[in-house]
């Protein structure tokens, strides 16, 4: 009798641990289904995250009236440096992070070089999540107008973008809100985009007063199995304060004062035309991009350069109304399979085409042109190096002594960038 009792009470607790147990593992793999879980759902995070840099170390070798982009002088010392001069630096560092998720997604770009950390994009971009038609873009970022803008620095062929885009808009970027209007694929339309919106006009600085530019770019584009092209046309109109009471302008190839108001708005007008095409044959990739800008630039007296700020101090007041026209045209051709490309530009801008030659006694009217020829090496999917050299010529005037010849003012580039 004692044995049969002490068997049943054997497997009774023999069964009591075997639920148990159970229990055991169905708790342990709960745990471990709901660390999977949660794992995935940090990994699906991440993989929505994106991140990228690039960095252009360079070297610049220019004559003695040259410009160069990096070293903190842009003119010849006499006391140390004879027929040119060496400047050497970071040109551009960048850092860039991106985060996409169903329907948007937010872009953050900084800047660091030897000269401190500074802003370069902070946007996020909503989409139209069933047409694919419709987007909008807010914050700090390229300003929709032509096509040398929106072409990445790390990917250009040339070391910087025409002077003219240089002083049409400094920074490239700026403050504003964009709409995105595309034709959806499969349709007659196809390749018809368009980029347009209101821009504080600052570039990338804070806004001080109400007034918004509007800037507009139209673009079609079409590609076959070897050739794509495109065409585009373009639209900047806004306002730049006037903060004095004289507004100059050229009347029968002088400059003439009038009397306006202080703090009238002086207008800022651009139409731009560009065109891309590029043909895939045996002999490697060529590829033609060509601008065409013309407009009314208000500026101050010594430069043509935009304004970075709605300025209501009178010693710098943007009153001179200057009418300018300028192009430029790359051509880049691969070098059959080998990671080589050749690349000549050229571009040419007149700040101020109503006075030419000897009606000219400010260097700011002066036109000028550069041809630039250049060699990219793709050294690995990373690595890439640039040899660049700008001969850069002026208008001449007999009205100032410094420019009554074309000045020596060529550079060459030697800039090795690392991108991942």
């Amino acid at each position: 009798m004692k044995k049969i009792i002490y068997t049943i009470a054997a497997l009774t607790l023999m069964s009591g641990m075997a639920v148990a147990q159970d229990e055991v593992k169905k708790d342990s793999l709960s745990l471990l289904t709901e660390r999977v879980e949660k794992n995935e759902g940090a990994v699906s995070k991440f993989s929505k995250l994106k991140f990228s840099a690039y960095v252009q170390a360079q070297a610049e070798f220019a004559q003695q009236d040259g410009k160069t982009k990096t070293g903190k002088l842009t003119s010849i010392n006499k006391d140390t440096e004879s027929d040119f001069f060496t400047r050497y630096g970071i040109r551009r560092g960048r850092l860039k992070f991106e985060y996409a998720g169903k329907y948007a997604k937010s872009v953050f770009q900084l800047d660091i070089t030897e000269k401190g950390l500074g802003l370069k994009d902070a946007y996020f971009q909503m989409d139209e999540p069933y047409l694919k038609m419709f987007g909008m873009k807010l914050g700090v970022f390229d300003r929709p107008f032509g096509d040398e803008i929106s072409y990445s620095s790390s990917l250009r062929e040339s070391p910087e973008r025409t002077w003219l885009y240089q002083n049409l808009f400094p920074d490239e970027r700026d403050l504003g809100a964009m709409m995105i209007v595309q034709a959806p694929k499969q349709s007659a339309l196809e390749g018809l985009k368009l980029e347009a919106g209101l821009f504080s006009g600052n570039g990338i600085r804070q806004d001080d007063n109400g007034k918004l530019d509007f800037i507009g770019h139209l673009k079609y584009n079409r590609a076959s199995s070897n050739v794509e092209w495109g065409l585009g046309t373009s639209l900047y109109y806004g306002s730049v304060n006037n903060a004095d009471t004289l507004l100059f302008e050229v009347k029968d190839n002088q400059w003439v004062a009038s009397s306006v108001e202080r703090n009238s708005t002086n207008t800022r007008l651009y139409y731009g035309i560009d065109a891309q095409v590029s043909v895939s044959t045996s002999w490697g990739l060529s590829n033609i991009r060509a601008e065409y800008l013309i407009g009314q630039q208000p500026s101050v007296k010594s430069s043509f350069t935009s304004t970075k700020a709605n300025s209501y101090d009178a010693s710098a007041p943007f009153n001179y109304m200057r009418n300018f026209m300028g192009w430029h045209v790359y051509f880049v051709q691969d070098i059959y399979r080998l990671p080589v490309s050749l690349v000549v530009k050229y571009s040419w801008a007149d700040a101020n085409t109503d006075l030419a030659g000897d009606e000219i006694d400010n260097k700011t009217d002066l036109a000028q042109s550069s041809i630039g020829l250049g060699l990219l090496y793709r050294l690995n999917s990373n690595l890439r190096l640039m040899a660049y050299y700008d001969i850069n010529s002026n208008e001449t005037t007999n009205q100032i002594e410094k420019y009554s010849k074309d000045l020596k003012d060529n550079v060459f580039t030697l800039r090795l960038q690392y991108k991942f």
